[in-house]
């Protein structure tokens, strides 16, 4: 069984050649990937970059599951202008669509906590209640501060203050997909669980009849990398949720 050792991160062109040594194919002639996005490989050829990023995302949700520190992103801060005309009926929202500054980044999956504070000032941050879970946002009349936030239909939803307030949001994130050969693979130790994985839906792609082997065997692999995050994090006193991909519960990203 193939198997590559060195540094934490590695590169997409490295899961491909540790791909075709799985598939036999070391010289490159079935499976590849472009040198860029904007070219094609020969039409006969498998292009590993579609199932390389499913693979990946599928080690980022398992990962993310079980609390992992590489998806939590912390300290960026946008700006939620303040309310024109006080009205309970009322509510602005953060989004991935509206206009920067007020804008929620591409990479964010959920928010877990913000923090808010007068635009333009130096004051603490003051930790805002999240009502997600607790019936959703009030009806009142807007304050000179945001107080409260949501998160519904992948955005944040404010009842908005009669300030212009600056807000520090800590999310769950999400990496870059792999692009050409020379994307990063940015999850320290994950080349071989990417590979197994990309090598059962490519070859899988192909009809090979082992092609579930390599799913099988990157579940083993997952597995093992998710307890060796638990573990870690045992070490600190703190409890993540279980997990257990051929339960059922890991999701992709």
């Amino acid at each position: 069984m193939p198997s590559v050792l060195g540094t934490a991160y590695y590169t997409a062109g490295q899961v491909t050649t540790l791909v075709q040594e799985l598939l036999n194919d070391q010289g490159g002639n079935l499976f590849g990937v472009p040198p860029n996005p904007s070219t094609a490989l020969e039409p006969y050829m498998v292009n590993l970059i579609p199932y390389m990023q499913a693979a990946y995302r599928k080690v980022q949700a398992a990962l993310a599951n079980v609390g992992d520190e590489t998806f939590k992103t912390d300290n960026v801060q946008v700006i939620v202008p303040a309310v024109a005309i006080p009205d309970p009926g009322f509510q602005t929202s953060i989004l991935y669509t509206t206009a920067p500054p007020n804008q929620l980044p591409s990479n964010l999956v959920t928010p877990l906590k913000l923090w808010e504070r007068q635009a333009g000032s130096t004051d603490d941050f003051t930790e805002m209640i999240d009502m997600t879970d607790n019936g959703g946002l009030p009806s009142i009349i807007q304050q000179e501060t945001l107080q409260m936030w949501e998160w519904r239909t992948d955005g944040i939803y404010l009842i908005g203050s009669t300030l212009a307030t600056q807000v520090r949001i800590r999310f769950q994130s999400c990496l870059a997909d792999p692009t050409d050969a020379t994307s990063m693979i940015a999850v320290g130790r994950a080349i071989n669980v990417v590979a197994y994985f990309t090598a059962g839906l490519a070859s899988g792609a192909r009809g090979a009849p082992n092609a579930s082997q390599w799913t099988e065997i990157g579940d083993d692999a997952l597995e093992d990398l998710v307890c060796s995050v638990v573990k870690r994090d045992q070490s600190f006193g703190r409890r993540r949720k279980s997990y257990s991909w051929r339960s059922g519960r890991g999701t992709f990203i």
